[in-house]
């Protein structure tokens, strides 16, 4: 193993030099291997040169001839095109309900192995990843991107990766790999290298120190990873088997210094966050007090030479206070006599508004008795034209009676007439 890789962060080597002890347990010979989901810097090729990769990303990293933009999910190879397929962190960033298809799309392509590694759905997982982003959280007031993916598309169930892979007719071995809590103890260092570079070198020092001689013996009941190996042939599960990884014994100083490294450079980044944090408060009040002096002395300016101008006003009117004073006497006798003047012409002009009320009383009056003459009057004709209306009709009846005697004196004579000429 070059130092080169030794010196890689410790998260990146758990997941490579893992996926390499397993393809080497199987005895491929200078085998074609795909990786699917791999990062930019191909790290799994450096730790087998002897092996030809290709690698698979949704997005491109380049135009290296070694590299195809591919759905996991939908592979554009042919049925066992390569010896060995290998995804490293993946299918926790896929959403739940296309992982088994990706998980049928590798064993699919694969001729002899897939080895699929991921934080599987376990109560110390969740606790570990809570602890690392609770750390990156409270560095920078937000959740680490790739942990709050996690928890959006939910960690892996190791059951539906177990059936996919014996559906497609293969045998699955599992392993696990790295103390879940000192996992979350050395990503906070991460994190916290990232707030603040200077510790960069000490965080490089733990990876090699972590790489070189905790990494091998690093197994656990809780693991943060696990791996799960599925071959086709009864042969290559025999050499799994037989050659399984992370068997070293456990260097039990070396973890104990990288716990308490973890731990001690938690509470020193803690305490340089709130030491930055206060020196910052610290620093805005004093920009605000230096703000507000600047407004007090440019006030107290103002103030001053508003002071000495009201100085200078009233030296000037010192000198013709008293003439100013015995002109507003005059004036306010002037403002005095015509308002008394005003107060006379108001007294005669409410004796004119009564003389003339009594006059519209008197003439109110006056129409009043018009009106009762007019209505008597209207009375007596009334009466009178009655009287006559009946005078009227008496000597009509006389007219009518005096007429029908007449009628009758004629029709008598008439008799008489014709009675004496006869």
């Amino acid at each position: 193993m070059t130092s080169t890789l030794l010196d890689i962060p410790f998260d990146h080597y758990q997941r490579y030099a893992a996926a390499a002890h397993l393809l080497q347990a199987l005895a491929l010979d200078a085998p074609r291997v795909l990786e699917v989901g791999a990062n930019r810097q191909r790290l799994l090729g450096q730790f087998l040169p002897q092996a030809t990769f290709l690698y698979t990303d949704l997005h491109a990293e380049g135009d290296e001839t070694d590299f195809v933009v591919a759905d996991a999910t939908a592979l554009p190879f042919a049925d066992q095109q390569f010896d060995a397929v290998v995804s490293l962190d993946v299918l926790e960033h896929i959403p739940a309900a296309l992982r088994t298809r990706a998980i049928a799309e590798m064993a699919r392509v694969a001729g002899r192995a897939v080895i699929v590694g991921f934080p599987p759905q376990r109560p110390w997982v969740e606790r570990a990843e809570l602890d690392a982003n609770g750390r990156w959280h409270e560095l920078f007031g937000e959740d680490y991107v790739w942990l709050q993916e996690h928890k959006e598309f939910g960690l892996v169930q190791t059951e539906d990766v177990v059936q996919t892979f014996e559906a497609a007719g293969m045998e699955v071995l599992r392993f696990g790999q790295g103390n879940a809590d000192l996992w979350a103890g050395l990503m906070g260092a991460h994190f916290i290298k990232v707030k603040f570079p200077e510790l960069e070198p000490l965080v490089q020092a733990a990876d090699r120190l972590y790489n070189s001689r905790v990494f091998a013996g690093d197994h656990s009941d809780a693991p943060y990873r696990e791996y799960y190996v599925a071959v086709r042939s009864d042969a290559d599960a025999a050499r799994l088997r037989a050659d399984p990884p992370f068997q070293a014994g456990s260097d039990a100083e070396a973890t104990a210094l990288l716990t308490g490294l973890a731990g001690g450079l938690r509470a020193l980044a803690l305490r340089a966050h709130n030491a930055e944090r206060e020196w910052e408060s610290t620093a805005r009040m004093l920009d605000a007090y230096i703000a507000d002096l600047a407004v007090a002395k440019r006030e107290w300016g103002t103030t001053a030479e508003y002071v000495h101008q009201l100085q200078a006003a009233k030296d000037q009117g010192d000198a013709d206070w008293l003439s100013r004073e015995a002109a507003g006497q005059a004036a306010l006798q002037q403002v005095q006599a015509a308002l008394q003047q005003r107060s006379a012409e108001i007294d005669e002009l409410g004796q004119v508004v009564a003389q003339r009320d009594d006059q519209l009383i008197q003439a109110d009056a006056r129409l009043q008795d018009e009106r009762e003459q007019q209505a008597r009057a209207r009375q007596d004709l009334q009466h009178k034209l009655q009287e006559d209306a009946e005078a009227y009709a008496r000597s009509r009846r006389k007219w009518k009676l005096a007429m029908l005697a007449l009628a009758v004196g004629g029709l008598v004579a008439g008799y008489l007439v014709a009675w004496a000429t006869s």
